[in-house]
């Protein structure tokens, strides 16, 4: 058995493809995705991209030049104190 992936944009596609493949005599299967297309991602992997993508709108983020200051203030810090 052979699977055949086809992406269609246009609904009136659709009712041709499946007409075409209806007198072929070929099962096949219409996976209706209303969703994003998130490929191959785990529901976690998504629902932690969304979580981060609320949190980017909502203003709960830090710019790279304000983390790596942290982090450089840190690191100085530790080599204070190990002398």
């Amino acid at each position: 058995m052979t699977t055949l992936t086809v992406e269609i944009d246009k609904e009136r596609d659709l009712l041709a493809l499946q007409a075409l493949l209806n007198r072929m005599d070929l099962k096949y299967r219409v996976e209706d995705d209303q969703s994003d297309d998130w490929g191959d991602l785990s529901e976690a992997e998504i629902d932690g991209i969304k979580a981060g993508l609320e949190d980017s709108e909502a203003g709960r983020v830090h710019s790279h030049a304000d983390v790596m200051a942290h982090i450089n203030n840190k690191l100085d810090q530790l080599r204070k104190s190990n002398g």
